[in-house]
């Protein structure tokens, strides 16, 4: 039956149960494109002969799949390996951000989310020892700068990098629940070359990337990575309102970003309460509170703060600044 077809394809990337995700591959696969990704991986010869078909049909079936973002490319001496996406975050990333994604599609991903993410991602943060991403702050003064390791200041992962694609946020693309910039996703080394090859983003310079991070930090957007030292594909620039990962922060109290090694701090004499800080603070983080003297100033929950420094990019008094508070093993090799 077609149906078990789909529903193979659900366990191949371990969501057997779901009653949503079939029905997304069904969407976007039909029934010989539903064959050829179980029959994954292997060489288009190799896809030929277990499926009985010609070459030339493989080869053009196999990029409808990597266009549409079903389909990966491993480039080896013996040919070119394909290989269907392999979880539940590459299923989402990659067929969110194809040109074609029909609005049906969107809008069941976004059904998907509000009926089934929620218990999925209540487990993954109970299984997982780290979480997958991390946040990563803004811009720090010149001083502190000596002090941050190169794979956590923005800047230098722009720097090092290439090339640098941007596609839309794959988030706000299905939400919709917020006025925040959508074509915000950076991605960089392999991920980008990935992106260009597919158009599904486009390739810009690093001092476009670099703009868009300070665009995005003031619209209020806070910078999330891969959850490890070295070789991030993605800097993304996440909301409280559509992201996958913050809301269920917000609401459930699930870990699933780690913050930065920094901590928000306040220079009681320079503070004057006017709690911009507080307001700009997705996490509930800062607050204002009275002093001795009756005067009011910001306070810090270190429990709550991520790290991320926007609340110190408007404060209009220079009364924040951000600290070091873990160490360099904090993030994952």
């Amino acid at each position: 039956m077609a149906e078990d077809l789909y529903e193979q394809l659900t366990e191949r990337i371990f969501m057997q149960g779901s009653k949503i995700i079939p029905q997304l591959f069904k969407m976007v696969a039909d029934e010989d494109e539903a064959k050829l990704l179980l029959a994954m991986p292997g060489t288009a010869e190799e896809l030929a002969g277990k499926l009985g078909k010609s070459i030339e049909e493989i080869e053009e079936a196999v990029d409808r799949l990597f266009r549409k973002g079903l389909v990966f490319k491993s480039r080896k001496p013996a040919g070119t390996i394909y290989r269907m996406c392999n979880s539940l975050v590459q299923f989402h990333d990659a067929t969110l951000v194809w040109p074609d994604a029909p609005q049906e599609y969107l809008d069941l991903w976004q059904k998907y989310m509000e009926e089934e993410w929620p218990s999925y991602a209540e487990t993954v943060a109970k299984m997982l020892p780290k979480p997958f991403s991390r946040v990563i702050s803004v811009r720090q003064p010149v001083e502190m700068r000596n002090q941050i390791l190169a794979y956590e200041d923005i800047e230098s992962i722009i720097e090092r990098v290439h090339p640098i694609a941007v596609t839309r946020c794959t988030c706000r693309t299905i939400e919709r629940k917020c006025d925040a910039p959508v074509e915000v996703c950076i991605q960089v080394g392999r991920a980008a070359d990935y992106t260009i090859e597919r158009g599904s983003g486009r390739q810009i310079s690093k001092e476009e990337a670099l703009k868009i991070i300070r665009e995005c930090e003031e619209a209020g957007l806070v910078h999330v990575t891969m959850n490890r030292a070295e070789d991030s594909h993605f800097i993304c620039n996440c909301c409280s309102d559509c992201c996958m990962s913050f809301k269920l922060n917000l609401s459930e109290g699930l870990r699933l970003c780690d913050p930065s090694r920094f901590l928000s701090v306040v220079d009681e004499e320079l503070c004057t309460g006017c709690a911009i800080c507080v307001d700009r603070c997705y996490f509930g983080a800062l607050s204002i509170v009275k002093k001795e003297d009756g005067s009011e100033i910001a306070s810090v929950d270190p429990e709550k703060c991520m790290g991320c420094g926007l609340c110190m990019i408007k404060c209009p008094e220079g009364a924040l600044s951000m600290k070091i508070v873990r160490e360099r093993d904090f993030i994952p090799t």
